[in-house]
């Protein structure tokens, strides 16, 4: 297998984990507002993972748009593109990471009043620290 075509395979297999390493986690946020909505017996807040939909689509986009010219040419992002390209990409992702710092902050004060709202309570016993964060567990009080 020559090299252009090993660059390529690594750069699909790129393109499909990181799709799925954002991908997942933002279904995650949208099933735990969906479950509030809805106004479920028991909901979670995830802070940290609430950074994620928007803190990585910078990322994503960069990798979406700059991608295909370098899968076409078989050789790494680095090597197609100009550094003046690799910099507004950088900046592009440090922007995006900044605004899903803002989003995730806003989404949870958002998150929090409607739990208020809709009459739910901390749970301690249900809360559950794992690897991608705190998720703090809700139940409905009524």
């Amino acid at each position: 297998m020559s090299q252009q075509n090993k660059v390529r395979l690594a750069g699909i297999a790129l393109i499909a984990l990181m799709l799925l390493c954002w991908i997942y986690p933002s279904y995650g946020v949208f099933r735990d507002y969906l479950a509030l909505l809805n106004k479920e017996s028991v909901v979670r807040l995830s802070v940290l993972t609430l950074w994620v939909p928007m803190g990585c689509l910078g990322a994503v986009f960069c990798l979406l748009w700059m991608s295909p010219k370098a899968l076409y040419y078989g050789k790494g992002i680095g090597k197609v593109y100009s550094p003046n390209a690799m910099k507004l990409a950088n900046k592009i992702c440090i922007s995006f990471a900044l605004v899903g710092v803002a989003f995730a902050a806003g989404w949870t004060y958002h998150t929090l009043d409607l739990l208020d709202q809709y009459g739910y309570v901390y749970s301690r016993d249900l809360t559950k620290i794992t690897p991608t964060g705190i998720h703090l567990m809700y139940v409905r009080a009524n």
